[in-house]
């Protein structure tokens, strides 16, 4: 159930009641506002370069620059069967590879040989990337492993340099949503069920494990471990005031 903080005028008007930032059902929560901390629970970020815009969502955003952040605080995280993701992002350029928003590991098969056989190895837990087609648009893409499947989706939604988006992914233990501007873009039922993977390695924003590194700007992420609903999602796509 989520908390709540209260005020109240002095003189004993109707009090003004808003949602709790930092309730049971959040993960962390960065705001990105000349710092990568964690406001919530202190699961901060860290990076080489520190930069940030005076131009985002909500006052500053992260610039990355060709550079990324790293969590170590979520290594081994128990993602569990609900999750979701909301942040907001913008694209500086056309990338020739794809640039990592935020991962747990992107998703990478290895056949290992043992006993004379060949196994393939899943590793990896979730990830949200932007890539460029061969018509040198961007599109937005997701991986992610659960207990159940593993999937990825290269053609969420089609983006442009230069503007701002609201990406959120929700995953209730057997239907992955992703929302894009508050519009349900993608919906699959059928991809995975049970809990996602955990992975003994960071989470990651700004690059995926590849390397390869987001050009651009990222605003107000926040890691939850419920499915958000659709009126939860509304309500944080409202926030932007660019």
């Amino acid at each position: 159930m989520a908390e709540w903080t209260e005020s109240e005028e002095a003189d004993g008007r109707e009090q003004h009641r808003e949602p709790d930032p930092c309730n049971d059902d959040t993960i962390a929560y960065y705001k990105f506002d000349r710092s990568y901390r964690d406001v919530c629970f202190g699961n901060n970020g860290f990076g080489v370069q520190y930069s940030f815009s005076d131009f985002g969502i909500s006052n500053r955003a992260a610039v990355f620059d060709f550079s990324a952040l790293s969590v170590p605080s979520l290594n081994g995280y128990e993602w569990g069967s609900t999750f979701s993701i909301s942040l907001w992002f913008r694209t500086s350029g056309f990338r020739k590879q794809q640039g990592g928003l935020i991962n747990n590991l992107n998703v990478t098969t290895i056949n290992a040989s043992t006993a004379n056989e060949t196994q393939t190895v899943i590793t990896g837990s979730w990830d949200i990337f932007v890539k460029k087609d061969e018509t040198r648009k961007q599109r937005l893409g997701a991986t992610i492993v659960t207990s159940h499947a593993n999937k990825t989706w290269d053609d969420i939604a089609m983006i442009r340099a230069h503007h701002w988006y609201h990406l959120a992914m929700t995953y209730d233990g057997e239907t992955i949503n992703f929302y894009l501007n508050n519009h349900l873009v993608l919906s699959d039922s059928q991809c995975c069920h049970g809990d996602i993977v955990s992975t003994n390695t960071d989470v990651v924003i700004g690059r995926n494990y590849n390397e390869v590194l987001f050009d651009g700007y990222i605003d107000e992420m926040k890691l939850f471990k419920k499915a958000l609903t659709a009126q939860e999602i509304t309500k944080l796509y409202q926030l932007k005031v660019v």
